[in-house]
């Protein structure tokens, strides 16, 4: 398990990045276009509402609100909600500070569920998938965006040691896991793609999964 894989180590370390996180840690991990590109790959309604899981300071919920009903955010930590809660262009979202593995919702409240690095973070990602799975309603989809586990480089040393320090703080997983993990918690159809800021073009996993409809 990766050291910020720790449910009160996760809450510190964004308690300490918040000040500064937004000018930072998205352009750096997940660029807007990276982000926008993954968002493209589910069917949202304009009536749908949707659950952000590690909302953080809102930049993913920003650029899908305009295009659902509800839009709704939890994160661990406090420090972040309230920089989200503080940007006037989401006013409207609902933020709400919860754990991924124990969601405080009703079974079939969301039409989608997406997290965007969110799961680096999971001590539980079954579990966690499983709880989406819970308040997502049948027919509904979840995108899940992580660090995926790359092979070691033959010619690239410096993607070595970057996949090495990865490899100790945060869960990590390729498309074989993904699917495995998704199924387990109850998903069908997993699907991945690799992606990544411009430094990294396969540093990121996006998977989007469905609840079957019974």
């Amino acid at each position: 398990m990766g050291t910020l894989q720790d449910h009160d180590a996760t809450r510190h370390w964004f308690d300490l990045l918040a000040p500064g996180y937004d000018a930072v840690v998205p352009s750096l991990f997940w660029p807007a276009s990276l982000q926008q590109a993954a968002l493209d790959r589910i069917d949202l309604e304009s009536a749908d509402r949707v659950l952000d899981i590690g909302c953080g300071t809102g930049e993913t919920i920003d650029q899908l609100r305009s295009d659902v009903s509800a839009a709704h955010g939890l994160d661990l930590s406090q420090p972040q909600l309230e920089t989200a809660a503080d940007k006037s262009e989401l006013e409207d979202v609902r933020f709400i500070r919860g754990d991924a593995r124990t969601l405080p919702y009703a079974d079939e409240t969301f039409d989608c569920v997406v997290s965007v690095g969110s799961i680096l973070y999971w001590s539980a990602p079954v579990e966690a998938l499983r709880e989406a799975h819970r308040v997502t309603k049948q027919g509904g989809e979840i995108l899940v965006l992580g660090f995926n586990r790359r092979s070691p480089s033959w010619w690239n040393p410096v993607q070595n040691v970057q996949d090495g320090v990865a490899e100790t703080l945060f869960f990590r997983y390729d498309r074989e896991e993904g699917t495995e993990f998704f199924l387990e918690a109850g998903w069908t159809d997993p699907t991945h793609e690799l992606t990544g800021p411009i430094w990294g073009p396969e540093l990121v996993i996006a998977t989007t999964a469905r609840k079957v409809e019974s």
